[in-house]
């Protein structure tokens, strides 16, 4: 088992990431809520210049925010910046598209949007529409070594119904799925490697992140406190398990969480204080 850290993305979110590749933490995701929080892109590159092992992620990229070509081009700029430590993490943009009163993208665009981003990665010549006319496009010169298309970009689908899974298994990618409570997680923990085997998958290589959510309790503060995040300053924050998520503000881990983690655990660490960002450890 891994553990990450999730970030509601600013422009100082290298902190975040500095931080837990220094207690260990192995993943840093950043969102990708344009009305929300700050850009992605922009973010792992101060994190890509401030860190040298943590892996740097979306979580997740929505595929409507930009053109394939350019998603190809950042991570592929990413990659010349943190070789080999980025992440490919990809949603159908329910958050981040709420937020400007749209539903989620399509299933079939998703796909069509990763075969595209891929292909260019690849070196490969692709088709796809681009402003109502099917194009075809390729990186012009990618062996001047201004991006990095060499090292692997590994994907990971944000997945949680069959139909989006099925996605995430014919194509083999990472799993990433929201847990929020233990009937709906177990569902989801049985439904996926389902999927995995009738693509004719081994089991040992499905990969999983679990996403879930919790609030952070004042050292002392009892567990049942009423709507804790309800009090000025204490809004929710996400973690997940599994790779295991957990979340906090500064300070240390709930005492509940505690109880359930390796004695060694990265987030038996005491957080950075003056962290003022709602974080998710993935």
């Amino acid at each position: 088992m891994d553990f990450g850290i999730g970030i509601a993305t600013s422009s100082d979110s290298w902190k975040l990431a500095q931080r837990a590749e220094e207690l260990g933490f192995t993943n840093a995701w950043f969102f990708d809520t344009q009305m929300i929080t700050g850009d992605c892109f922009v973010a792992m590159a101060g994190a890509a210049l401030k860190t040298s092992r943590i892996r740097l992620g979306t979580g997740v990229l929505v595929p409507s925010n930009r053109i394939a070509a350019v998603t190809a081009n950042a991570f592929a700029t990413l990659n010349g910046m943190a070789p080999g430590r980025i992440d490919f993490g990809i949603g159908t943009g329910f958050s981040a598209r709420r937020a400007m009163g749209l539903g989620a993208v399509r299933l079939a665009e998703m796909e069509e949007y990763i075969r595209v981003v891929y292909g260019l990665l690849n070196n490969e010549t692709v088709e796809t529409p681009i402003e109502g006319k099917r194009r075809k496009i390729r990186f012009l010169n990618p062996e001047i070594g201004l991006i990095n298309n060499k090292d692997r970009i590994p994907l990971h689908i944000s997945a949680y119904g069959p139909r989006s899974q099925a996605l995430t298994a014919k194509l083999g990618a990472g799993w990433k799925s929201f847990v929020s409570e233990v009937p709906g997680a177990m569902s989801a923990i049985e439904g996926m490697p389902q999927s995995w085997q009738k693509a004719s998958r081994a089991s040992s290589d499905l990969h999983a992140t679990a996403w879930t959510c919790g609030c952070v309790l004042a050292e002392g503060e009892p567990a049942d406190t009423r709507a804790p995040w309800r009090k000025p300053g204490r809004a929710p924050r996400c973690c997940c398990t599994g790779r295991l998520i957990l979340i906090w503000r500064a300070g240390r881990t709930p005492r509940r969480c505690r109880r359930r983690l390796p004695p060694k655990s990265p987030a038996m660490s005491r957080w950075p204080a003056g962290t003022n960002h709602p974080t998710r450890a993935i």
